[in-house]
């Protein structure tokens, strides 16, 4: 397995090249329907869309992780609150939104590999993101040549048997300590 990224010098270039693509060739290849697309504006938020195997986009931009958290924190430092009394209720509420933020930020940071994604991926551009076998994404680079994207190849099956062997030591300790 290999992972495939294009980089694209505009914002929107990665998904305009990509419908472009898709209309002409997806019903050829359905592996396109796989292909992520990683968007960093001049200005504003990083986004990340991705189709799944039901063929529903996701799309997160960077902060909507973390508002949905720290809105939960405000929820659970209102209800707490409000068992002693109004006034209290809503300085709780302000004190679970304050701790939720500080911890969703770096939170959502880590899951999105944001500091990744702004190492590779200048302001004012975007990319196309593949994992796949070595002949897809053969095919993957031909086809976007025409739009000359800057290409990064490697594989990773290796890196992935190492993430899968880590995972299951960590739930094998984890279960281990839970069963007596």
């Amino acid at each position: 397995m290999e992972i495939c990224i294009l980089k694209f010098s505009g914002t929107h270039d990665a998904d305009d090249a990509l419908n472009q693509v898709v209309n002409a060739e997806a019903d050829r290849h359905p592996w396109m329907h796989e292909v992520g697309v990683v968007r960093r504006p001049l200005v504003g938020r990083i986004s990340i869309r991705a189709t799944f195997a039901d063929d529903q986009a996701t799309e997160v931009r960077q902060g909507d992780l973390a508002s949905e958290i720290t809105d939960v924190g405000s929820m659970t430092g209102y209800l707490i609150g409000s068992l002693v009394g109004p006034l209290h209720a809503e300085m709780a509420a302000l004190e679970g939104a304050a701790r939720a933020a500080s911890v969703a930020k770096a939170l959502e940071g880590k899951l999105m590999h944001v500091d990744e994604v702004k190492q590779v991926l200048p302001r004012g551009s975007s990319a196309l993101v593949l994992v796949a076998t070595p002949d897809i994404i053969d095919e993957m680079v031909e086809m976007f040549a025409a739009w000359s994207p800057e290409v990064i190849r490697r594989d990773v099956a290796e890196e992935v048997e190492q993430r899968l062997k880590t995972f299951e030591r960590e739930a094998r300790a984890a279960q281990q300590q839970v069963s007596p």
